[in-house]
């Protein structure tokens, strides 16, 4: 049995999150689907980015920090828990968000706002990161000690939370009859896929992992083994993943990040109607629509499919530009 190193943490999620079989789903598609509701991890609206912040946000404890930035979209999840949990420990927080800034607060951003975190409007994704950084030495300067996470707290220390998640879900499976099981999820910035990665690598489990794209990012492979490699250096491996080791279905991206597609906007019908689970357009829905595509053709014969449910219900009801919700009848 392997040794997991332990980590500074602060206890926020409800754990474990159910694993279940998704019984109408699978007679649908023809194929046995199981799901893993990381959507009910609790701690201010839920979602896979709350095991991120158990470790972000103790490592910033830990090194004095009195003040939490980081970046995201107008609708970001990651943001709407840092700027929880930054709340929670008595901490200032500033958010840098890409504009332009809507007329009225909704969703993830209304819970920014409620946590009294401040945003900042950045012009552009590329500039955002730029402008924390910025703003961060202006504290030093002022002899604060401010702790910047970057997009989607996808590094090593927040991935960890999925190192942590993967050793879940692994106990969790063991009290199933054995199967050969592919985990299928949303993979985006790429710190969920890292952790879920590197937890596999640490125990020399025989799960799959298919991660579905859901926006275009070209260097998503190169950035995984970076954060996956981080996290088995802390474990102590020593052990270098490449890239051909990360498995990326590209077919489900449509025409980019946050765009819904014919196929999401159907899986998200499909799973609320046969199992009364919601889906977000921007991740789950897409990887549900993966996935189902994938059963159709037969790629999951006689496997077990677990679907992370990596939550995004705030971000569902935030008003956008684009309302994939006027669409649906």
């Amino acid at each position: 049995m392997v040794e997991i190193k332990i980590f500074p943490r602060i206890r926020l999620a409800t754990l474990p999150t159910p694993l279940s079989e998704l019984h109408n789903l699978s007679t649908e598609v023809g194929a046995e689907i199981w799901i893993k509701r990381d959507d009910l991890t609790g701690f201010a609206g839920g979602g896979n980015k709350v095991r991120k912040a158990e470790f972000l946000l103790a490592d910033a404890q830990q090194k004095g920090a009195d003040t939490i930035l980081t970046v995201g979209a107008t609708q970001s999840n990651h943001t709407r828990v840092i700027a929880a949990g930054a709340r929670m420990l008595g901490k200032e927080c500033h958010l840098f968000l890409n504009g332009p800034k809507p007329d009225k607060s909704s969703g993830n951003l209304l819970l920014d706002l409620l946590s009294e975190a401040t945003v900042h409007w950045a012009a552009a994704p590329d500039s955002r990161e730029h402008e924390m950084l910025m703003f961060a030495e202006e504290l030093r300067k002022q002899g604060r000690e401010p702790y910047a996470i970057g997009v989607g707290g996808s590094n090593q220390i927040g991935a960890w939370g999925y190192v942590e998640g993967f050793l879940e879900l692994d106990r969790q499976l063991q009290a199933l009859p054995t199967k050969a099981t592919t985990l299928v999820f949303a993979s985006s910035s790429g710190g969920t896929h890292a952790g879920l990665l590197a937890g596999k690598v640490i125990i020399s489990s025989k799960i799959k992992l298919l991660g579905i794209r859901i926006d275009s990012d070209p260097g998503l492979e190169k950035s995984i083994c970076s954060v996956a490699n981080g996290c088995l250096k802390m474990q102590g491996m020593d052990r270098t993943l490449s890239e051909d080791e990360v498995q990326l279905n590209n077919d489900y991206v449509g025409d980019g990040y946050g765009l819904p597609t014919a196929e999401s906007q159907e899986a998200l019908r499909r799973l609320w109607r046969s199992e009364c689970i919601l889906l977000d357009f921007v991740y789950t829905a897409k990887a549900m629509a993966g996935l189902i595509g994938l059963a159709r053709s037969g790629a999951f014969s006689n496997e077990r499919v677990v679907f992370l449910h990596s939550g995004g219900m705030a971000a569902f009801f935030g008003s956008t530009s684009y309302s994939p919700l006027a669409t649906l009848s």
